[in-house]
């Protein structure tokens, strides 16, 4: 745990003075303590207020890339990309592009545009939280980036290119100030860079940056993923049963949330989590059970044995749970909310 401490106090020192030092983005906002000093209205929270915290990085401590340069297979070295390594795999018009897990831990936030969508692609260690979206929300093309703030230990993003006074939340896909506006889930795979290849030859990747490459083989989290231990304040936390870290898939559907509990073969390191689907793009999230159940204590949905589309090379039986329908809302008015949201996302397409 000090170990841990010790390491986020020393990125949240590197990061913070970075923005402070380069001309080209604005000014970070934050003291690294208090939730009001970001610049966000939280007034008007639809979670509560309380239970937003500051990560102990500024605003845009940790850069979101946007736009980012990509490259083919035949550019890829062995320095920065080996088969084994876990990547997001998206395919949206034909156009198939893959982000590697170890970048996106030192970004957790990529704003791109794939077959012509607008996307964002969002990974938080923390929570284990990963999750893609389209960009277009009302009639405009958002821009997101980090805010250096937490709700039940899940990233909270915020707008760049608009009047930057609200949050969102990653794992429940809302804005949680404001109009509480939602965003649509876009189908991504969670799988090896090797079968990644083999199924998109074709594929671009997410280009290293050259001065950040010696970052993108730490592995600063392991020790967190390998206890029980939370960081940060995370309540509620979900019952007996399925252990807090366990690695769950939440998908859409017309009667609710569907949740996935995913093992991890003893030979397996963090970054070769076997995902949801393989290679094959659904929508939906990925993330740690503590803080799927955190951010939807209301109805968090139905617990499955592991789907049978599992590859059954790296995708055992998986944990084996009895399907068991879990509380849902006692409140109207959050009950209509999380029904409004998941029409939406069952809405998403299971392929573009």
């Amino acid at each position: 745990m000090l170990a841990l401490g010790f390491v986020v106090a020393i990125l949240g020192v590197a990061w913070n003075l970075k923005p402070l030092f380069s001309p080209t983005r604005q000014l970070a906002r934050g003291d690294g303590r208090n939730a009001d000093s970001y610049g966000f209205d939280l007034s008007s929270a639809l979670v509560p207020k309380d239970k937003i915290v500051s990560s102990g990085l500024l605003r845009d401590g940790l850069p979101a890339l946007v736009d980012p340069a990509v490259i083919r297979p035949d550019a890829v070295t062995r320095s920065f990309l080996v088969s084994n390594d876990k990547v997001v795999g998206l395919h949206i018009a034909g156009e198939p592009r893959a982000y590697p897990l170890r970048m996106l831990v030192w970004h957790e936030i990529v704003n791109d545009t794939v077959g012509g969508t607008p996307v964002v692609v969002t990974y938080h260690p923390l929570s284990e939280g990963l999750a893609v979206f389209d960009r277009r929300v009302e009639g405009s093309t958002l821009t997101f980036g980090v805010s250096g703030l937490l709700y039940q230990s899940n990233l909270l993003m915020y707008a760049q290119d608009v009047a930057a006074t609200v949050v969102w939340s990653q794992l429940q896909g809302r804005a949680i100030t404001g109009s509480g506006a939602t965003l649509t889930l876009v189908p991504f795979a969670l799988c090896r860079w090797s079968d990644w290849l083999a199924a998109h030859p074709d594929t671009t990747v997410l280009a290293p940056i050259a001065e950040e490459a010696d970052k993108y083989g730490r592995d600063v989290y392991a020790t967190y993923a390998n206890t029980e231990t939370l960081r940060f304040p995370v309540d509620p936390l979900p019952p007996a049963g399925l252990a807090r870290k366990a690695r769950i898939f939440a998908a859409p559907g017309p009667d609710g949330w569907t949740i996935t509990p995913l093992s991890v073969a003893p030979t397996e390191r963090r970054f070769e989590v076997v995902g949801p689907s393989g290679t094959a793009p659904a929508a939906g999230y990925y993330a740690y059970w503590f803080a799927w159940f955190a951010t939807h204590p209301e109805a968090p949905g139905t617990i499955v044995n592991r789907s049978a589309a599992s590859s059954p090379d790296r995708m055992p039986s998986g944990i084996p749970i009895a399907p068991a329908a879990l509380p849902a809302s006692a409140n109207p008015e959050i009950a209509a909310t999380r029904a409004a949201t998941s029409e939406i996302h069952a809405a998403a397409p299971t392929s573009y």
